[in-house]
């Protein structure tokens, strides 16, 4: 089992290193914003890197689920944690949605106008803001095992 996880790590890593890859060297796409022909450029290739993210963050969040439920199904005494784990996931989800602004941007581009909706800006900045705090619980996580390896 310890095998086949380490192959799909490799593998989810391979293509994270290849649209990471593909995001910088792709260049650049330009836009004439209305009258007064402001030109913006950005990334070509931003679509698929944002989708990459959701799939990466779906497949963690599934994954929490699936796991939790397997744990209590397979050790009903060990329910407690399993619980925890989706209880922990739901906090951070709240947290994010507290910390997230819906308020409108002011978006100027006829094509991205449509996403200037509050409700959208309110559940991407709840998303962007549960990896922010996801990824910090993780370091912190990492940092505190390390310093507790050297004091034992």
């Amino acid at each position: 089992m310890s095998k086949i996880l380490r192959i799909i790590l490799i593998v989810l890593f391979a293509i994270s290193a290849l649209l990471l890859l593909i995001y910088y060297a792709g260049g650049k796409d330009t836009i004439t914003l209305g009258t007064n022909q402001k030109v913006e450029t950005y990334p070509r290739f931003t679509d698929i890197f944002i989708l990459w993210a959701y799939i990466l963050t779906g497949i963690a969040v599934g994954l929490t689920f699936v796991l939790s439920i397997l744990q209590m199904i397979t050790n009903p005494q060990k329910a407690k944690k399993g619980l925890l784990g989706i209880l922990g996931l739901v906090v951070v989800l709240a947290i994010a949605y507290v910390m997230a602004s819906g308020e409108v941007l002011g978006i100027k581009n006829p094509e991205l106008v449509k996403y200037d909706v509050p409700s959208t800006l309110k559940y991407a900045g709840t998303l962007i803001k549960s990896i922010y705090i996801l990824t910090a619980l993780t370091v912190l996580s990492m940092v505190y095992t390390g310093v507790a390896k050297m004091f034992k």
